[in-house]
């Protein structure tokens, strides 16, 4: 189940529309509600895993703003480098340094402001496991972690197998948090 936009006759729009499914889902995130990402934190801390809820009624454009917003540190650093290699062959080095920099900065600005909301009402819910005395210990709401990680896959797949409608989606998805 993606998001419940209403057919719009912007052209940007029309273009994301046109890209193959793949595409869309690397631009918008892989599930409408959210998204759930593990990553290992270093020598002591062995990783921490969370849980992030957009609201309900998130839309597919909020949605594409908030993978920007998390991928821009990344993506904005190869755009600002070839922005930079680029008005280096026009600008002085220091000026097309400052471009990149505005570049990079600019992303930044203009994806936090376009992700505000959607950042503000999100739900996270984060557990971390370290190691302690040769074993492991996690701290968190572990079981709240776990039943919601369950039940948004459950809901997932109801609506893969088109069980549900986008209003019962959205509703169950509200519900679980």
């Amino acid at each position: 189940m993606k998001h419940a936009d209403v057919v719009s006759t912007e052209p940007a729009v029309r273009l994301f529309d046109r890209l193959p499914e793949p595409f869309k889902r690397k631009l918008e995130g892989e599930n409408a509600w959210g998204y759930f990402e593990v990553a290992p934190l270093g020598r002591g801390l062995w990783m921490r895993e969370r849980l992030t809820v957009f609201p309900p009624g998130t839309t597919a454009a909020e949605c594409r703003a908030v993978v920007l917003h998390r991928n821009w540190p990344v993506v904005g650093a190869v755009v600002a480098l070839f922005a930079m290699i680029g008005f280096g062959l026009v600008l002085p080095a220091f000026a097309a340094f400052l471009v990149a920099f505005a570049l990079y900065g600019v992303g930044i600005l203009l994806s936090a402001r376009a992700t505000h909301r959607v950042r503000r009402e999100s739900v996270r819910l984060v557990v971390i496991t370290v190691a302690v005395s040769g074993g492991a210990s996690s701290y968190g709401n572990v079981q709240s972690m776990s039943m919601a990680r369950s039940a948004f896959e459950s809901l997932d797949i109801r609506a893969r197998d088109e069980d549900l409608t986008p209003a019962q989606y959205e509703r169950e998805w509200a519900s679980i948090l």
